[in-house]
Protein backbone atom coordinates (compact mmCIF):
# COMPACT_ATOMS: atom_id res chain seq x y z
CA UNK A 1 0.00 0.00 0.00
CA UNK A 2 2.91 2.03 1.25
CA UNK A 3 4.79 1.39 -2.53
CA UNK A 4 1.56 2.36 -4.50
CA UNK A 5 1.56 5.44 -2.47
CA UNK A 6 4.54 6.86 -2.73
CA UNK A 7 4.72 5.23 -6.93
CA UNK A 8 1.64 7.67 -7.16
CA UNK A 9 3.21 10.74 -5.76
CA UNK A 10 6.54 10.15 -8.08
CA UNK A 11 3.85 9.90 -11.30
CA UNK A 12 2.26 13.25 -10.04
CA UNK A 13 5.82 15.46 -9.34
CA UNK A 14 6.99 13.80 -12.93
CA UNK A 15 4.11 15.20 -14.04
CA UNK A 16 4.18 18.69 -12.57
CA UNK A 17 7.83 19.05 -13.74
CA UNK A 18 6.89 17.99 -16.96
CA UNK A 19 4.47 20.33 -17.19
CA UNK A 20 6.60 22.96 -15.66
CA UNK A 21 9.73 22.04 -18.74
CA UNK A 22 6.62 22.66 -21.32
CA UNK A 23 5.86 25.88 -19.45
CA UNK A 24 9.05 26.92 -19.73
CA UNK A 25 10.29 25.76 -22.87
CA UNK A 26 6.95 27.94 -24.64
CA UNK A 27 7.55 31.11 -22.46
CA UNK A 28 11.66 30.78 -23.19
CA UNK A 29 10.55 30.48 -27.04
CA UNK A 30 8.13 33.39 -26.90
CA UNK A 31 9.43 36.14 -24.23
CA UNK A 32 13.24 35.21 -24.21
CA UNK A 33 14.73 33.35 -26.76
CA UNK A 34 16.39 35.88 -29.02
CA UNK A 35 14.64 34.68 -32.12
CA UNK A 36 11.87 35.09 -31.00
CA UNK A 37 10.36 37.94 -33.41
CA UNK A 38 10.11 34.91 -36.49
CA UNK A 39 7.38 33.22 -34.43
CA UNK A 40 5.86 36.39 -33.25
CA UNK A 41 5.60 37.23 -36.92
CA UNK A 42 4.59 34.23 -37.67
CA UNK A 43 1.74 34.08 -35.31
CA UNK A 44 0.75 37.84 -36.05
CA UNK A 45 0.66 37.05 -40.03
CA UNK A 46 -1.14 34.12 -39.86
CA UNK A 47 -3.54 35.63 -37.36
CA UNK A 48 -4.53 38.77 -39.50
CA UNK A 49 -4.68 36.25 -42.97
CA UNK A 50 -6.96 34.06 -40.94
CA UNK A 51 -9.21 36.97 -40.22
CA UNK A 52 -9.02 38.63 -43.97
CA UNK A 53 -9.67 34.91 -45.10
CA UNK A 54 -12.97 34.88 -43.21
CA UNK A 55 -14.86 38.09 -44.32
CA UNK A 56 -13.15 38.13 -47.87
CA UNK A 57 -15.55 36.47 -50.76
CA UNK A 58 -13.98 33.90 -52.05
CA UNK A 59 -11.20 33.27 -49.81
CA UNK A 60 -10.67 30.06 -48.29
CA UNK A 61 -12.63 30.16 -44.77
CA UNK A 62 -15.09 32.65 -46.52
CA UNK A 63 -15.88 29.78 -48.95
CA UNK A 64 -15.72 26.74 -46.48
CA UNK A 65 -18.64 28.41 -44.18
CA UNK A 66 -20.70 29.84 -46.85
CA UNK A 67 -19.97 27.76 -49.90
CA UNK A 68 -22.20 24.66 -48.28
CA UNK A 69 -26.04 23.05 -48.81
CA UNK A 70 -28.18 25.98 -48.27
CA UNK A 71 -29.88 26.44 -44.43
CA UNK A 72 -32.57 28.50 -43.79
CA UNK A 73 -30.18 31.62 -42.69
CA UNK A 74 -29.94 31.51 -46.78
CA UNK A 75 -33.63 32.71 -47.45
CA UNK A 76 -33.74 36.23 -46.20
CA UNK A 77 -30.17 36.93 -48.33
CA UNK A 78 -31.35 35.43 -51.30
CA UNK A 79 -34.67 37.00 -50.96
CA UNK A 80 -32.95 40.81 -50.64
CA UNK A 81 -30.68 39.76 -53.50
CA UNK A 82 -34.23 38.74 -55.61
CA UNK A 83 -35.41 41.96 -54.49
CA UNK A 84 -32.11 44.40 -55.28
CA UNK A 85 -32.25 42.34 -59.59
CA UNK A 86 -36.05 43.53 -59.55
CA UNK A 87 -35.00 47.13 -59.27
CA UNK A 88 -32.06 46.54 -61.50
CA UNK A 89 -34.00 44.94 -63.85
CA UNK A 90 -36.78 47.56 -64.21
CA UNK A 91 -34.26 50.37 -64.29
CA UNK A 92 -33.11 47.83 -67.40
CA UNK A 93 -36.33 47.19 -69.18
CA UNK A 94 -36.85 51.71 -68.56
CA UNK A 95 -33.83 52.17 -70.17
CA UNK A 96 -34.43 49.68 -73.23
CA UNK A 97 -37.90 51.27 -73.73
CA UNK A 98 -36.26 55.10 -74.07
CA UNK A 99 -33.50 53.93 -76.05
CA UNK A 100 -36.84 51.68 -78.62
CA UNK A 101 -39.59 55.27 -78.06
CA UNK A 102 -36.37 57.78 -78.46
CA UNK A 103 -34.20 56.19 -80.83
CA UNK A 104 -32.79 58.93 -82.62
CA UNK A 105 -31.22 60.04 -79.75
CA UNK A 106 -29.56 56.61 -80.37
CA UNK A 107 -28.42 56.84 -84.14
CA UNK A 108 -25.29 54.48 -83.40
CA UNK A 109 -27.57 51.81 -82.69
CA UNK A 110 -31.07 52.02 -84.59
CA UNK A 111 -31.02 53.13 -88.04
CA UNK A 112 -33.33 56.66 -88.33
CA UNK A 113 -34.10 55.20 -92.06
CA UNK A 114 -35.17 51.83 -91.20
CA UNK A 115 -36.15 51.99 -87.48
CA UNK A 116 -34.41 49.00 -87.20
CA UNK A 117 -31.63 47.97 -85.52
CA UNK A 118 -28.02 48.84 -87.61
CA UNK A 119 -26.73 45.30 -86.68
CA UNK A 120 -29.18 44.52 -89.45
CA UNK A 121 -26.97 46.37 -91.94
CA UNK A 122 -24.14 43.66 -92.12
CA UNK A 123 -26.51 40.47 -91.85
CA UNK A 124 -25.31 38.50 -95.76
CA UNK A 125 -28.97 36.26 -96.08
CA UNK A 126 -27.04 34.33 -98.68
CA UNK A 127 -28.33 30.04 -98.93
CA UNK A 128 -25.17 29.34 -96.75
CA UNK A 129 -26.83 27.27 -94.23
CA UNK A 130 -25.82 23.92 -93.44
CA UNK A 131 -28.18 20.61 -93.32
CA UNK A 132 -27.81 21.09 -89.37
CA UNK A 133 -29.54 24.48 -89.75
CA UNK A 134 -32.75 25.11 -87.93
CA UNK A 135 -32.88 28.51 -86.96
CA UNK A 136 -34.89 31.36 -88.66
CA UNK A 137 -33.97 35.29 -88.03
CA UNK A 138 -37.29 37.04 -86.48
CA UNK A 139 -36.90 39.82 -88.32
CA UNK A 140 -35.63 40.54 -91.98
CA UNK A 141 -33.36 43.40 -92.57
CA UNK A 142 -34.75 45.87 -94.31
CA UNK A 143 -34.68 46.17 -98.60
CA UNK A 144 -32.82 49.74 -98.59
CA UNK A 145 -29.86 48.16 -96.78
CA UNK A 146 -29.56 45.02 -98.99
CA UNK A 147 -26.16 46.83 -100.98
CA UNK A 148 -24.43 47.19 -98.38
CA UNK A 149 -21.10 46.13 -98.47
CA UNK A 150 -19.14 47.94 -95.34
CA UNK A 151 -16.01 45.72 -94.41
CA UNK A 152 -17.03 44.15 -91.11
CA UNK A 153 -14.06 41.15 -90.88
CA UNK A 154 -12.50 42.94 -87.55
CA UNK A 155 -15.82 43.17 -86.06
CA UNK A 156 -16.88 40.37 -83.33
CA UNK A 157 -20.11 39.21 -82.85
CA UNK A 158 -21.65 39.11 -79.66
CA UNK A 159 -24.38 36.86 -78.92
CA UNK A 160 -26.91 36.27 -75.91
CA UNK A 161 -28.66 32.94 -75.38
CA UNK A 162 -32.22 33.14 -73.52
CA UNK A 163 -35.08 31.31 -73.10
CA UNK A 164 -38.21 33.27 -73.33
CA UNK A 165 -40.06 31.23 -70.28
CA UNK A 166 -39.36 32.94 -67.04
CA UNK A 167 -37.90 35.69 -68.31
CA UNK A 168 -40.34 38.06 -66.36
CA UNK A 169 -39.04 41.51 -64.92
CA UNK A 170 -41.40 41.63 -62.08
CA UNK A 171 -40.09 37.75 -60.77
CA UNK A 172 -36.75 39.06 -60.78
CA UNK A 173 -35.80 36.84 -64.07
CA UNK A 174 -35.30 39.53 -66.77
CA UNK A 175 -31.72 38.51 -66.68
CA UNK A 176 -31.28 39.03 -70.58
CA UNK A 177 -32.09 42.74 -70.15
CA UNK A 178 -29.36 43.23 -67.46
CA UNK A 179 -26.83 42.03 -69.66
CA UNK A 180 -28.93 43.76 -73.20
CA UNK A 181 -28.70 47.07 -71.07
CA UNK A 182 -24.97 46.56 -70.03
CA UNK A 183 -23.96 45.93 -73.91
CA UNK A 184 -25.64 48.48 -75.55
CA UNK A 185 -25.57 51.38 -72.71
CA UNK A 186 -21.35 51.31 -73.35
CA UNK A 187 -21.86 50.23 -77.11
CA UNK A 188 -18.32 50.24 -78.95
CA UNK A 189 -18.78 50.54 -82.82
CA UNK A 190 -16.46 47.32 -83.22
CA UNK A 191 -19.47 44.97 -81.97
CA UNK A 192 -22.55 43.47 -83.48
CA UNK A 193 -25.05 42.40 -80.77
CA UNK A 194 -27.47 39.57 -81.99
CA UNK A 195 -29.96 37.56 -79.52
CA UNK A 196 -30.71 33.75 -79.46
CA UNK A 197 -34.32 32.96 -78.88
CA UNK A 198 -34.42 29.51 -77.54
CA UNK A 199 -37.91 27.60 -77.20
CA UNK A 200 -40.24 29.85 -79.58
CA UNK A 201 -43.79 29.01 -78.42
CA UNK A 202 -46.80 30.17 -79.82
CA UNK A 203 -47.82 31.57 -76.22
CA UNK A 204 -48.33 34.92 -75.54
CA UNK A 205 -45.02 37.15 -75.42
CA UNK A 206 -44.40 38.59 -72.50
CA UNK A 207 -43.58 42.80 -73.38
CA UNK A 208 -40.54 42.10 -71.74
CA UNK A 209 -39.17 39.87 -74.83
CA UNK A 210 -41.48 42.01 -77.55
CA UNK A 211 -39.16 44.80 -76.78
CA UNK A 212 -35.39 43.43 -76.89
CA UNK A 213 -37.22 41.96 -80.12
CA UNK A 214 -37.06 45.71 -81.29
CA UNK A 215 -34.02 46.71 -80.34
CA UNK A 216 -31.18 43.68 -81.92
CA UNK A 217 -31.33 41.02 -84.65
CA UNK A 218 -32.53 37.98 -82.95
CA UNK A 219 -32.89 34.24 -84.36
CA UNK A 220 -35.27 32.00 -83.40
CA UNK A 221 -33.98 28.20 -82.28
CA UNK A 222 -35.20 25.43 -81.23
CA UNK A 223 -38.38 25.69 -83.22
CA UNK A 224 -39.28 21.91 -83.58
CA UNK A 225 -43.17 20.47 -83.32
CA UNK A 226 -44.09 20.79 -79.45
CA UNK A 227 -45.27 17.15 -79.85
CA UNK A 228 -41.65 16.09 -80.18
CA UNK A 229 -40.22 15.04 -76.83
CA UNK A 230 -36.72 16.65 -76.58
CA UNK A 231 -34.72 15.84 -73.23
CA UNK A 232 -33.76 19.48 -71.68
CA UNK A 233 -30.11 18.76 -71.39
CA UNK A 234 -30.11 18.02 -75.38
CA UNK A 235 -32.54 20.76 -75.85
CA UNK A 236 -29.94 22.94 -74.45
CA UNK A 237 -27.35 21.82 -76.53
CA UNK A 238 -29.38 21.69 -79.54
CA UNK A 239 -29.74 25.44 -78.58
CA UNK A 240 -26.40 26.24 -78.38
CA UNK A 241 -24.90 24.38 -81.39
CA UNK A 242 -27.95 26.80 -83.51
CA UNK A 243 -27.16 29.59 -82.04
CA UNK A 244 -23.27 29.32 -83.15
CA UNK A 245 -24.25 28.56 -86.15
CA UNK A 246 -26.83 31.52 -86.93
CA UNK A 247 -24.34 34.08 -86.23
CA UNK A 248 -21.21 32.33 -88.04
CA UNK A 249 -23.10 31.85 -90.87
CA UNK A 250 -25.35 35.00 -90.96
CA UNK A 251 -22.34 36.96 -90.83
CA UNK A 252 -19.81 34.95 -92.78
CA UNK A 253 -16.85 38.02 -92.66
CA UNK A 254 -16.60 37.47 -88.69
CA UNK A 255 -13.55 35.61 -87.52
CA UNK A 256 -14.74 35.75 -83.54
CA UNK A 257 -18.29 35.23 -81.99
CA UNK A 258 -18.92 35.67 -77.78
CA UNK A 259 -21.62 33.72 -76.92
CA UNK A 260 -22.88 34.71 -73.45
CA UNK A 261 -25.63 33.09 -71.54
CA UNK A 262 -28.80 35.43 -70.68
CA UNK A 263 -27.71 35.52 -67.08
CA UNK A 264 -23.75 36.32 -68.08
CA UNK A 265 -23.17 40.61 -67.76
CA UNK A 266 -19.98 42.03 -68.73
CA UNK A 267 -17.85 43.44 -65.93
CA UNK A 268 -17.59 47.31 -65.78
CA UNK A 269 -18.11 49.53 -68.18
CA UNK A 270 -14.74 48.88 -69.74
CA UNK A 271 -15.70 45.89 -70.77
CA UNK A 272 -15.78 46.67 -74.49
CA UNK A 273 -12.27 47.95 -74.33
CA UNK A 274 -10.84 45.31 -71.96
CA UNK A 275 -12.05 41.71 -74.48
CA UNK A 276 -10.88 44.35 -77.55
CA UNK A 277 -7.46 43.86 -75.72
CA UNK A 278 -7.46 40.70 -75.41
CA UNK A 279 -8.41 39.59 -79.14
CA UNK A 280 -6.30 42.42 -80.42
CA UNK A 281 -3.26 41.84 -77.72
CA UNK A 282 -3.12 38.57 -77.04
CA UNK A 283 -5.70 35.74 -78.72
CA UNK A 284 -4.62 37.16 -82.22
CA UNK A 285 -0.98 36.39 -81.50
CA UNK A 286 -1.00 33.68 -79.96
CA UNK A 287 -3.29 32.49 -82.60
CA UNK A 288 -3.03 34.44 -85.86
CA UNK A 289 -5.90 34.59 -88.03
CA UNK A 290 -3.69 33.13 -91.23
CA UNK A 291 -0.87 32.04 -88.79
CA UNK A 292 0.50 27.78 -88.67
CA UNK A 293 -0.85 27.52 -85.78
CA UNK A 294 -4.43 25.93 -85.65
CA UNK A 295 -7.12 28.24 -83.20
CA UNK A 296 -8.03 26.25 -80.26
CA UNK A 297 -12.07 24.83 -80.38
CA UNK A 298 -12.97 27.96 -77.65
CA UNK A 299 -12.01 30.13 -75.25
CA UNK A 300 -13.94 30.47 -72.07
CA UNK A 301 -13.97 34.29 -70.36
CA UNK A 302 -15.57 32.78 -67.11
CA UNK A 303 -15.20 30.55 -64.37
CA UNK A 304 -17.05 30.29 -61.24
CA UNK A 305 -14.33 31.51 -58.96
CA UNK A 306 -15.72 29.15 -56.06
CA UNK A 307 -14.11 26.40 -58.00
CA UNK A 308 -11.08 28.35 -58.52
CA UNK A 309 -9.20 27.75 -55.12
CA UNK A 310 -6.82 25.48 -53.41
CA UNK A 311 -10.05 23.01 -52.09
CA UNK A 312 -10.53 22.54 -56.09
CA UNK A 313 -6.73 22.59 -57.46
CA UNK A 314 -5.33 22.07 -60.49
CA UNK A 315 -1.95 22.14 -61.64
CA UNK A 316 -2.10 25.78 -62.98
CA UNK A 317 -3.12 27.00 -59.40
CA UNK A 318 -0.47 25.10 -57.70
CA UNK A 319 2.46 25.92 -59.81
CA UNK A 320 1.47 30.05 -59.70
CA UNK A 321 1.02 29.71 -55.70
CA UNK A 322 4.52 27.93 -55.51
CA UNK A 323 6.37 30.76 -58.07
CA UNK A 324 4.40 33.09 -56.27
CA UNK A 325 5.55 32.49 -52.97
CA UNK A 326 9.04 32.34 -54.05
CA UNK A 327 9.42 35.48 -55.56
CA UNK A 328 7.24 37.21 -52.79
CA UNK A 329 9.84 34.98 -50.57
CA UNK A 330 12.81 36.65 -52.53
CA UNK A 331 11.81 39.75 -52.53
CA UNK A 332 11.55 39.88 -49.31
CA UNK A 333 14.71 38.57 -48.21
CA UNK A 334 16.60 40.75 -50.32
CA UNK A 335 15.14 43.86 -48.55
CA UNK A 336 15.97 42.20 -45.32
CA UNK A 337 19.30 41.53 -46.91
CA UNK A 338 19.94 44.88 -48.03
CA UNK A 339 18.56 46.48 -44.94
CA UNK A 340 21.44 44.64 -43.11
CA UNK A 341 24.09 45.28 -45.38
CA UNK A 342 23.33 49.29 -44.91
CA UNK A 343 23.41 48.64 -41.10
CA UNK A 344 26.65 47.06 -41.49
CA UNK A 345 28.00 49.80 -43.46
CA UNK A 346 26.81 52.10 -40.98
CA UNK A 347 28.68 50.38 -38.16
CA UNK A 348 32.00 50.13 -39.69
CA UNK A 349 32.48 52.63 -42.49
CA UNK A 350 36.48 51.61 -42.75
CA UNK A 351 37.01 49.08 -45.38
CA UNK A 352 33.36 49.28 -46.40
CA UNK A 353 32.97 47.45 -49.92
CA UNK A 354 34.89 44.51 -48.48
CA UNK A 355 32.76 44.22 -45.71
CA UNK A 356 29.79 44.25 -47.60
CA UNK A 357 30.86 41.56 -49.80
CA UNK A 358 31.95 39.39 -46.95
CA UNK A 359 28.73 40.30 -45.47
CA UNK A 360 26.35 39.02 -48.08
CA UNK A 361 28.13 35.97 -48.92
CA UNK A 362 27.68 34.88 -45.37
CA UNK A 363 24.20 36.18 -45.27
CA UNK A 364 23.51 33.68 -48.48
CA UNK A 365 25.48 30.34 -47.66
CA UNK A 366 24.85 30.57 -43.84
CA UNK A 367 22.45 27.48 -42.59
CA UNK A 368 20.49 29.82 -40.50
CA UNK A 369 19.45 31.76 -43.31
CA UNK A 370 18.25 28.80 -45.76
CA UNK A 371 16.23 27.90 -42.49
CA UNK A 372 14.98 31.30 -42.64
CA UNK A 373 14.34 31.11 -46.37
CA UNK A 374 12.23 27.99 -46.16
CA UNK A 375 10.54 29.37 -43.07
CA UNK A 376 8.85 32.40 -44.36
CA UNK A 377 8.25 30.57 -47.75
CA UNK A 378 5.94 28.04 -45.81
CA UNK A 379 4.24 31.77 -43.83
CA UNK A 380 3.90 33.30 -47.47
CA UNK A 381 2.71 30.00 -48.70
CA UNK A 382 -0.09 29.62 -46.04
CA UNK A 383 -1.26 33.27 -46.60
CA UNK A 384 -1.48 32.90 -49.86
CA UNK A 385 -3.64 29.64 -49.65
CA UNK A 386 -6.16 31.68 -47.20
CA UNK A 387 -6.11 34.53 -49.02
CA UNK A 388 -6.89 31.98 -52.23
CA UNK A 389 -6.13 32.13 -55.80
CA UNK A 390 -8.24 34.24 -57.56
CA UNK A 391 -8.34 37.66 -54.83
CA UNK A 392 -4.93 37.37 -55.06
CA UNK A 393 -3.76 36.38 -58.66
CA UNK A 394 -6.79 38.59 -60.11
CA UNK A 395 -5.86 41.44 -58.09
CA UNK A 396 -2.99 42.65 -60.45
CA UNK A 397 -4.05 40.39 -63.22
CA UNK A 398 -6.33 42.91 -63.64
CA UNK A 399 -4.72 46.06 -64.30
CA UNK A 400 -4.39 45.50 -67.91
CA UNK A 401 -4.62 42.26 -70.30
CA UNK A 402 -1.06 42.06 -71.00
CA UNK A 403 -1.24 40.08 -67.41
CA UNK A 404 -4.20 38.18 -68.69
CA UNK A 405 -3.52 34.04 -67.94
CA UNK A 406 -4.76 31.60 -71.03
CA UNK A 407 -4.56 28.06 -69.98
CA UNK A 408 -6.31 24.70 -70.63
CA UNK A 409 -9.80 24.89 -69.71
CA UNK A 410 -10.91 23.52 -66.13
CA UNK A 411 -14.10 21.89 -66.05
CA UNK A 412 -17.58 23.37 -65.49
CA UNK A 413 -19.61 26.15 -66.72
CA UNK A 414 -20.07 28.12 -70.50
CA UNK A 415 -21.72 31.26 -69.20
CA UNK A 416 -19.43 33.17 -71.34
CA UNK A 417 -17.38 31.69 -74.45
CA UNK A 418 -15.45 32.74 -77.54
CA UNK A 419 -15.80 30.57 -80.81
CA UNK A 420 -13.50 31.05 -83.74
CA UNK A 421 -14.31 30.75 -87.24
CA UNK A 422 -11.42 28.78 -87.97
CA UNK A 423 -12.71 25.76 -85.77
CA UNK A 424 -16.47 26.37 -85.39
CA UNK A 425 -17.68 23.83 -87.88
CA UNK A 426 -15.47 21.08 -86.17
CA UNK A 427 -17.13 22.21 -82.77
CA UNK A 428 -20.65 21.81 -84.75
CA UNK A 429 -19.89 18.43 -85.90
CA UNK A 430 -19.05 17.52 -82.14
CA UNK A 431 -22.22 18.49 -80.89
CA UNK A 432 -24.44 16.98 -83.20
CA UNK A 433 -22.43 13.84 -82.32
CA UNK A 434 -22.96 13.64 -78.74
CA UNK A 435 -26.31 13.29 -77.18
CA UNK A 436 -26.45 15.01 -73.62
CA UNK A 437 -28.82 13.65 -70.97
CA UNK A 438 -29.06 14.04 -67.26
CA UNK A 439 -25.35 13.93 -66.06
CA UNK A 440 -23.96 14.57 -69.17
CA UNK A 441 -24.56 18.24 -70.20
CA UNK A 442 -23.01 20.15 -72.75
CA UNK A 443 -20.49 21.81 -70.53
CA UNK A 444 -19.42 17.83 -69.69
CA UNK A 445 -19.58 17.18 -73.33
CA UNK A 446 -17.09 19.66 -74.05
CA UNK A 447 -14.76 18.45 -71.05
CA UNK A 448 -14.38 14.97 -73.60
CA UNK A 449 -14.02 17.62 -76.58
CA UNK A 450 -9.93 17.31 -76.09
CA UNK A 451 -10.16 13.35 -76.16
CA UNK A 452 -12.28 13.32 -79.29
CA UNK A 453 -10.82 15.57 -81.74
CA UNK A 454 -7.95 17.68 -82.02
CA UNK A 455 -8.89 20.56 -80.18
CA UNK A 456 -7.80 21.76 -77.16
CA UNK A 457 -10.16 24.47 -74.38
CA UNK A 458 -9.03 27.32 -72.86
CA UNK A 459 -9.97 29.55 -70.04
CA UNK A 460 -8.72 33.15 -69.42
CA UNK A 461 -8.47 35.00 -65.90
CA UNK A 462 -9.62 36.61 -64.75
CA UNK A 463 -13.27 36.82 -65.84
CA UNK A 464 -14.51 39.36 -67.93
CA UNK A 465 -18.25 38.80 -66.99
CA UNK A 466 -20.31 38.30 -63.60
CA UNK A 467 -22.76 35.63 -63.12
CA UNK A 468 -25.65 37.55 -61.89
CA UNK A 469 -28.59 34.33 -62.25
CA UNK A 470 -30.01 33.46 -58.80
CA UNK A 471 -33.02 31.12 -60.70
CA UNK A 472 -31.65 28.08 -62.63
CA UNK A 473 -34.39 27.58 -65.96
CA UNK A 474 -32.90 23.81 -66.21
CA UNK A 475 -33.12 22.79 -62.49
CA UNK A 476 -36.48 25.06 -61.97
CA UNK A 477 -34.68 26.43 -58.71
CA UNK A 478 -33.05 29.10 -57.13
CA UNK A 479 -29.47 28.63 -56.12
CA UNK A 480 -26.94 29.65 -53.61
CA UNK A 481 -26.37 33.32 -53.60
CA UNK A 482 -23.00 32.77 -52.65
CA UNK A 483 -21.96 31.06 -55.35
CA UNK A 484 -23.12 34.28 -57.29
CA UNK A 485 -19.98 36.26 -58.93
Amino acid sequence: MLHCIKHGLYCLKYRRNYTKQITSSISFILFRWHQRIHLHIFIIVLFIASLISYHKPFALLYNIKYIRPETLSIIPIRNDLIKKQKQEQQQAYEWLDNLWKNSKYYSNIISNQTDQSRFYDFIQLKNNKSSLSSYTLFHKPKQILLNNHTDISDHIIISILYSQQDTDRREGKFYVGQVLYQLLKNYHSRFIITLCENGNVNNKIPDDIELIRRLVPVFIINTSDSDQIIDMYEREKQAHLQCILANFQSFPDISYVLLLQDDAQPIGDDFYLRFLSLIDYRIKQQWPLNGYRQQPAFLKIYHPRWLINYLHPSVYTIVQLIATSLLLTFVFFACFNLLQIIKQGNDNNANNSINNITFVNRLISTNLNRIYFIYYFLLITLVLILLNHSNVSWTWRSLHPSFYAIYPAPSCCLPGVVYFRQTYIQIIDYLDSVKCHNGYAIDTAFDDLPKRIPLQTYLVEPNLIHHIGLYSRLRHTYINPYLLD
